[in-house]
């Protein structure tokens, strides 16, 4: 019986020594690589009742903000190889949130590692801030150039952690981040980058890049009507006036060159589908991926078939947003991601 419960205790002990080992790896590999970031000096500017943009220098990417969280596969996840890959995940229009947070959780259960962090509240607003006015308060160039400049940084953060599989980046997007993501696909280095994976994104805020580096998946769930002015304005085939679009300095050239608030407003900008088949035309590799019983953000939780209200007074806007799937469109969305990644191997 005493040398039962001596191994025992002798597991517990090696146990433990591991779990925090292996907390303190991913907080050493985190603190470390904190560097001097520059602050953001933009301007809040209302551009219609309840509606608003940005104008100015917006935050860079911060290593060592409060919501960046380098999370490690678990002690008892698969182990996929000695370094595990990485997924960035980008969050959408309401910041860091459920959807993100529920991947990153699943993603880590089975061999991979992620990071998150919350772009907004990097720039100085608070997660109730974040929440409220840039999910139904902000235009969608505002938002997207806030999130990309700080989720491209974060990518070129990653690339130098020593705890990671630089190799084997992988990058995903939800909403207003699978736009920011659709275009740093055509800003990443394929010895870096493996694929990005667009959810549920919009050509309208900074367009879609002419051209991709690395493999894409654009997914959409069949039910996915956020934002759309009827409950059949389904996101994957969605268009709206060029003047909903901004090009962006530090985004690849794109869309929004010849399809924006300065060029050509009165036109009709391309939809998700068009752009993946005319991209499919030039030999890139790029699919669109469809989930049954899946609507807006898949790993959100079970469908909500709710509305949202864009701005305030008489100018508000009422418009579709359905969100979240079913447990079998969550199953099958982490399994095609998985399977992805191990087929990199």
């Amino acid at each position: 019986m005493k040398n039962i419960l001596g191994s025992y205790t002798r597991f517990l002990g090696v146990l433990a020594v591991a779990v925090i080992l292996q907390i303190s790896l991913a907080k050493s590999a985190h603190a470390n690589q904190c560097v001097a970031y520059e602050k953001s000096s933009h301007q809040l500017v209302q551009i219609r009742p309840g509606y608003h943009t940005v104008r100015g220098t917006l935050a860079d990417f911060n290593p060592c903000h409060s919501t960046v969280k380098l999370s490690m596969p678990g002690l008892f996840s698969p182990k996929i190889a000695e370094k595990p890959p990485v997924f960035i995940i980008v969050h959408g229009g309401g910041g860091l949130g459920k959807a993100e947070t529920n991947l990153s959780a699943a993603l880590n259960s089975a061999g991979i590692a992620t990071l998150v962090f919350d772009a907004y509240q990097m720039n100085g607003y608070t997660r109730e801030e974040g929440f409220t006015l840039f999910l139904t308060g902000m235009t969608n160039d505002a938002r997207q150039r806030m999130t990309y400049k700080v989720a491209l940084g974060a990518y070129q953060w990653l690339i130098q952690n020593q705890s990671i599989d630089s190799s084997r980046i992988f990058i995903q997007g939800l909403s207003n981040g699978g736009s920011v993501v659709s275009n740093i696909a055509g800003a990443v280095d394929p010895k870096h980058v493996r694929a990005v994976f667009p959810e549920g994104a919009s050509p309208s805020g900074l367009g879609f890049p002419f051209n991709i580096n690395v493999p894409v998946r654009m997914i959409y769930g069949k039910l996915d009507n956020y934002g759309g002015d009827k409950e059949d304005d389904w996101m994957f085939s969605r268009v709206a006036p060029c003047s909903f679009n901004v090009a962006f300095d530090l985004a690849p050239e794109g869309t929004s060159k010849t399809c924006s608030r300065l060029q050509n407003p009165e036109g009709i900008m391309i939809s998700a589908e068009s752009w993946v088949k005319e991209l499919k035309g030039t030999g890139r590799d790029v699919e669109i991926w469809f989930y049954e019983d899946a609507a807006h953000g898949i790993m959100a939780g079970p469908i909500d078939r709710g509305v949202r209200t864009y701005g305030a007074g008489p100018t508000a806007k009422k418009t579709w947003g359905w969100t979240g799937s079913s447990g079998n469109a969550q199953k099958k969305f982490l399994n095609d991601l998985i399977k992805f990644v191990k087929s990199t191997y």
